[in-house]
């Protein structure tokens, strides 16, 4: 039976939430200044690079369970901490349990993986995932991406008939939820590739 260790989920909890928040903040900051939005009337049809996507993404895969409180707790107060007055006005109903939607799309985009054994081993959500290549987390951010957009645009188009969901929208969503999660990947990866090539960081294989 797998022990639960508070020390570890605190951490970790902490880690994931600053993380998340960090990226929310740098892209809200660019979405204001148009950023790979083009200014669409309909605030709704998301953002061409939703930065956030990679954090759900990389923390679900490195820190599974341990995770999600923090990553959903991220989720909801990102808009009303950086924009309260346009949240409170604009930002639809039912975005809690859209995000939930969207931190479940990448749980269940990390099990079907396994599950389907591109990763080593037996099905398990305990089980630490293989990133000795960049299959297994690729797979990941394309099937959450998929997932991702249309559980989300689904659950707020049922909770609130006041908002407009159609295909592009949907669509959309998902090319910012890809390349957001890219976008951090291939940064993450710069920064520290770097920092290893320059003895700033051990490498793990050594």
């Amino acid at each position: 039976m797998h022990k639960f260790d508070l020390t570890h989920f605190i951490k970790v909890s902490i880690t994931v939430y600053i993380f998340y928040m960090f990226l929310y903040g740098t892209w809200y900051f660019l979405h204001i200044q148009d950023f790979a939005n083009l200014r669409l009337e309909n605030e709704w049809a998301g953002s061409f690079v939703f930065l956030p996507h990679g954090a759900r993404v990389l923390m679900v895969c490195f820190f599974r369970y341990y995770s999600l409180p923090a990553l959903y707790l991220a989720d909801i107060t990102g808009p009303s901490i950086m924009n309260h007055e346009q949240y409170q006005v604009t930002y639809v109903d039912g975005s809690n349990i859209a995000a939930l939607g969207c931190i479940a799309a990448v749980i269940l985009s990390v099990e079907l993986i396994k599950w389907s054994r591109v990763s080593e081993g037996k099905f398990s959500f305990f089980k630490p995932v293989n990133f000795k290549n960049y299959k297994f987390l690729f797979l990941v951010v394309v099937l959450s991406s998929l997932l991702s957009g249309v559980t989300c645009n689904s659950i707020i188009s049922i909770i609130n008939d006041q908002v407009s969901i159609d295909v592009l929208t949907v669509l959309r969503f998902m090319i910012g939820d890809f390349i957001g999660a890219v976008t951090v990947i291939a940064l993450m990866w710069i920064v520290f590739t770097t920092a290893i090539d320059n003895r700033l960081i051990l490498s793990p294989e050594k």
